[in-house]
């Protein structure tokens, strides 16, 4: 059984963490997997064009 501190800490966490994404936290997460996506796509790409010119 949680006590009520352990309680009051875990909403405190949830709504500190909503929060974070309603306030543009997604922006930067989103922004930093397709950042990452992109760059291994394109690694991929390169790779692919390396294999035709040999």
């Amino acid at each position: 059984m949680m006590t009520g501190f352990q309680l009051l800490i875990l909403y405190f966490s949830t709504a500190v963490s909503v929060l974070l994404l309603i306030s543009g936290g997604y922006k930067v997460i989103r922004d930093f997997i397709s950042a990452k996506f992109e760059s291994a796509v394109a690694a991929k790409a390169a790779a692919g064009n390396d294999n035709k010119q040999i």
